[in-house]
Parts: structure tokens; C-alpha cells; sequence
């Protein structure tokens, strides 16, 4: 028997991203619906947690979303809301609620997966409550009429089941893995930065492809180069052969936007990705292949010491440097002694301010950072690198 009022239909979409950036996925969103379409008006989004964002339903905005959306983790269509305190009621509250709507969800034959998160509050086990929202699909379909299978390894619709204090939420994880699985990234490095954290870094640094040029100066396996390129033309997020799920869902297969899949396709960012470990060259030069934006990132082997204003000109085919952003995530640290990092942060400093009219910024975990680096930010925000606390720093030069 369902559990009647402790359940609820919903119909909402859902941004998930890291701590803190609800205004910058807003912001994203919010700027892709502009350039895509004439006739829709996005609202205010709710704000339901520091790293997610809820707005109401639209089809042609959610798939937007799982195809473009790069500050975002995951992106979700939140459709069954449940306070079912066991495994019993569950089942049934998904069947009751998923019944009306679910060919709008699945078709005969589709294949379905099903995975759970923050579920520890929940009387049962992770793997429990995945098999009992596995049957309840199945069931409600069946009794539309039609059957689906689970295919863990290849489905064409991926159920998210997340706890939320005493609640337990259904969703349509609309891109079907997590937003950060790009494709391009065939070598992490060291020290890897992950896709959509260096999206949220662009646009807190408030990256604009059309007037700045752009230099990353320890730019690693070049994530933050890559990042800005696929920005500065609104590239999908997800590269060839990888595609988000819901662009094969019949509810928004005929939803694309207008002019292709390069939402701003005639813009030419101009940015230069260097970095002193010669191997990474290489990598950088492939992600951005893969991306297809290698004529956008000039890829240079140098210690950004030995870099002059004139050198940087050259290399990255800027005819004035005038106005630009220097972006980067430098060392914490890990790997460094205290007074090598504490140098390699004020010479960082000093190749800054040869830069007048430009800005920079960093993400560092590292609480002698700003001291050493000189200056005072005009950002100074809470961001965290993973499992690392750190800040995000924003200066004027």
C-alpha cells in the first residue's frame, strides 16, 4: 500500500554542482537559454542546497542542460518524492506515482539502470533500495502495458534514488553518467582538476572569449585551456561517442536548439596553455583534438619565469594584450617544500603584474598563498578541489 500523502509527483528540473556555485550554474543556464532560444523565459530558480539548483520543468530547457551545461555535476529530472520508511512502501509509492507517467519516462523494450546516493538515513542497504526502485519501474510499466530490462552496462535511461534527511527522491539523470565524464581528458596528470570545477573557475573569473585573451601559465594536462575554448563557443559537453542520454529519449529527440551544436560556433577564443613538464605537451595537444578546439590553445613548454610579455604575444597570436585573464590552479604543495611553494607563489605574483588591465585568478588550497602571491584580491571565495578546502581568487592588475 502506498504511503499516500508522504508521497508526491514531481516535475522539476535539477542542477547539481560543487559547494557553493548555485549562482554560477544559474548564471551558465541562464545564458545558454538566452543564446538558444527566442521564446523562453527561464525563471528564478529555487534554491534547494549551497550546490544545487531547482527550477520547474521544461523539456526543451532540460535537455539544454544535459547537453551544454558545464558547471554542473549532474542534471537531473527530479519525477517521485517519497517518505517511505521501508523497503515495502517504497515500492509502492514508486509504482502509484510512476504509473500516469511513465510512458512519458520509458518505451516497450527500453533498458533502465538504477543507482543510489545519500541513502544511509533509509532502514536498508544501497543495493536494497536500488533492486526495490528496479522492480517498482518495471512493474509500473508492466502494468501500462509494455516491459523493460536492466542494463547496467548500457541503458537507455538511468534512474537516480537520492536521500534528502528523512525523504527519498526518483529522478531521470538526463545526461546518464556524471557531468564531468567529458571524453576528452585522455591523461589526468599529477594533479587533475576536474571539467566542471574548471567551468565554474572560467566563469567566476567572468571569462569573456570575445575580449580576453587567455593564459593558463602552469596549465598541467589543460583543462582550464580546454574548458574555456568549449565555453567560448558552447560546445556539447560530452565529446563524441560519448552523448548524454536524453538526446535518444523520444520526450527530446526534436528539442535541439537552432544552428547546430555550437551554440556560439563563430566565436574565436584566443588562449595559451603552458606549462614546464615537457609530457604534457602532448597531453594538452590531445584533449584539445579530442574537444575539437586545438586551433583555439596554443601549447607551450616553458617555466612561466622565463616568459616575457613579448614571448606570450607570440605564442598566443594576440596582436595586443590589453585585456585578458591569467587562470590557473597552481600547486598546493603536496609535492613541494614550504619555502619552494612559498617562491613559486610570489614569482607567480610578479609575472602577474607585468600584465596591467588584465585579470587573475587561481584556485589554491593552500593558506600561504595569498600572502605570498602579493596584493589584495577583489574575490576572495570558499572552493573546494575535491577532498581539498581551498579559495578561489580573483584580482584586478
Amino acid at each position: 500500500m502506498s504511503s499516500g500523502a508522504a508521497a508526491r509527483e514531481l516535475n522539476d528540473l535539477r542542477l547539481l554542482g560543487a559547494f557553493g556555485t548555485n549562482k554560477v550554474m544559474a548564471g551558465e543556464l541562464s545564458r545558454l537559454v538566452r543564446r538558444a532560444f527566442d521564446d523562453v523565459r527561464l525563471p528564478e530558480p529555487r534554491k534547494a542546497d549551497v550546490g544545487a539548483l531547482v527550477y520547474p520543468f521544461d523539456p526543451r530547457v532540460a535537455r539544454l542542460a544535459a547537453v551544454y551545461h558545464r558547471t554542473s555535476a549532474r542534471v537531473l529530472w527530479d519525477v517521485i518524492e517519497t517518505r517511505a520508511p521501508r523497503l515495502s512502501p517504497l515500492f509502492d509509492d514508486v509504482v502509484s506515482l510512476a504509473l500516469p507517467r511513465i510512458a512519458r519516462w520509458l518505451w516497450p523494450d527500453a533498458k533502465i539502470s538504477v543507482y543510489a546516493l545519500n541513502v544511509k538515513s533509509f532502514a536498508a542497504g544501497e543495493r536494497q533500495i536500488v533492486g526495490t526502485v528496479k522492480n517498482a519501474l518495471i512493474e509500473a510499466a508492466s502494468r501500462k502495458g509494455f516491459e523493460v530490462t536492466v542494463d547496467g552496462e548500457k541503458p537507455d535511461v538511468v534512474f537516480s534514488v537520492r536521500g534528502d534527511d528523512d525523504l527519498v527522491r526518483v529522478s531521470i539523470d538526463l545526461a546518464g553518467r556524471p557531468m564531468n565524464q567529458r571524453g576528452y581528458r585522455r591523461d589526468a596528470g599529477l594533479a587533475p582538476l576536474r571539467e566542471d570545477l574548471a567551468a565554474v573557475l572560467l566563469m567566476l573569473a567572468r571569462y569573456d572569449a570575445r575580449q580576453d585573451v587567455l593564459i593558463d601559465p602552469m596549465a598541467g594536462s589543460g583543462t582550464i585551456a580546454i574548458e574555456a575554448a568549449c565555453m567560448a563557443k558552447a560546445l556539447p559537453v560530452f565529446v563524441p561517442p560519448r552523448r548524454p542520454l536524453v538526446m535518444d529519449m523520444p520526450e527530446f529527440r526534436d528539442l535541439a536548439p537552432a544552428g547546430g551544436e555550437g551554440l556560439f560556433a563563430d566565436t574565436n577564443p584566443v588562449i595559451l596553455a603552458s606549462d614546464v613538464d615537457p609530457g604534457l605537451a602532448s597531453v594538452v595537444r590531445e584533449g584539445a583534438e579530442a574537444a575539437g578546439v586545438a586551433a583555439s590553445i596554443r601549447v607551450e613548454t616553458s617555466d612561466f619565469r622565463d616568459l616575457s610579455v613579448r614571448q606570450v604575444r607570440t605564442l598566443s597570436g594576440a596582436d595586443m594584450l590589453e585585456r585578458g585573464l591569467i587562470i590557473s590552479n597552481p600547486p598546493y604543495g603536496e609535492r613541494m617544500r614550504p619555502d619552494e611553494l612559498h617562491e613559486l607563489y610570489a614569482d607567480l605574483g610578479r609575472f602577474c603584474a607585468n600584465f596591467p588591465g588584465f585579470r587573475a585568478a587561481f584556485l589554491v588550497a593552500n593558506p600561504d598563498f595569498e600572502a605570498a602571491f602579493g596584493g589584495r584580491p577583489r574575490i576572495k571565495k570558499p572552493l573546494s578541489n575535491g577532498p581539498l578546502r581551498g579559495h578561489f581568487y580573483l584580482y584586478e592588475l
